[in-house]
């Protein structure tokens, strides 16, 4: 399993708790989960790109 595929679970599973705090309302945590969920699906973007140059 490449190492952008791992970081895209991790960010998902970022995005999934903040959703679940979010609906739970828990309101500063749960902007803080998503925003941290974002940034990692977007650093797995970085990766992602990474890895095509190396081909």
């Amino acid at each position: 399993m490449k190492l952008s595929n791992i970081i895209l679970i991790i960010g998902l599973v970022i995005l999934a708790a903040g959703a679940a705090l979010s609906v739970a309302k828990i309101e500063p945590w749960a902007d803080y989960t998503l925003i941290a969920g974002a940034i990692v699906v977007i650093i797995r973007g970085f990766i992602r790109n990474h890895e095509r140059d190396d081909r």
